[in-house]
């Protein structure tokens, strides 16, 4: 059985990753992380998170939660993310993180990475990842003779704008096509040749939706991911935590994970 510490254990996603582990009998939950306004809003994690497989401490302190884990799964925000880091450095923790909107965080888990496994994806649902290596397909064969713009759909209290996932994609669409991505469009802009531009919409409790657009002459390509619920991104998590509770130090992204299995 593999010991979980859930780094942003009391957000959306800590809720839907405690009610898979529930089911699951290879993981627990024994430690959670968050802060301490969000701790005292809680309450007891049994009636929070309706997850009754085993006691979970719930501490505002990295180092505690992390020490009594196997695998840490971070799914917290940006300003806590270094000290998470330094926890499962001191403590030699795998780490699967899927929090966005971090400055310099490749270079923070180049380190780690030495030590311990670690996955770093801005998405962990599979068909995400299936999107991407679509779109890795059509940068090579499409990417630059066509216009790509990007839109992405999320709930009204998501922080970073525009979304990982989003700016993944346009990574990969412009690797081969020698063109760049611009986040949003100014009124009366003209978009360049070379740009491919990304637009944000935040409404409602959309978990997330991604399309990709793709303009020829006479003809258009539209690719589009829905996520339908977290359970997506909560599953694809866990199956991250299985890869890197075996895996050798190093730094992976989902795509490893998936051609694992």
């Amino acid at each position: 059985m593999i010991d979980l510490c859930l780094a942003g254990g009391l957000g959306r996603m800590g809720r839907v990753i405690a009610g898979l582990v529930q089911a699951d009998p290879d993981f627990r939950i024994v430690s959670v992380w968050e802060t301490r306004q969000a701790i005292e809003e809680a309450g007891a994690y049994a009636e929070t998170a309706c997850y009754t497989k085993n006691p979970v401490k719930v501490v505002s302190r990295a180092q505690d939660a992390v020490d009594s884990s196997g695998v840490v799964l971070d799914f917290s925000f940006p300003e806590a993310f270094p000290d998470l880091v330094k926890a499962c450095e001191k403590a030699s923790k795998p780490l699967v993180t899927g929090t966005t909107g971090i400055e310099g965080k490749e270079r923070m888990l180049a380190q780690l990475a030495g030590r311990v496994a670690v996955v770093s994806a801005p998405n962990m649902s599979v068909g995400v990842n299936a999107l991407l290596g679509i779109c890795g397909d059509l940068s090579r064969t499409l990417g630059k003779h066509a216009d790509a713009e990007i839109i992405e759909i999320h709930h009204r209290g998501k922080k970073d704008l525009p979304s990982g996932t989003a700016l993944e994609i346009g990574r990969v669409l412009a690797a081969n096509a020698g063109k760049r991505v611009v986040v949003g469009r100014t009124v009366g802009g003209v978009v360049g040749a070379d740009e491919i531009v990304i637009h944000s919409l935040r409404t409602g409790d959309v978990p997330g939706t991604h399309t990709v657009v793709l303009s020829l002459k006479g003809e258009a390509l539209e690719i589009t991911h829905r996520a339908l619920s977290r359970e997506c991104f909560a599953s694809g998590a866990l199956r991250a935590a299985r890869f890197v509770a075996r895996a050798r130090p190093g730094l992976y992204s989902m795509r490893d994970v998936i051609a694992s299995a």
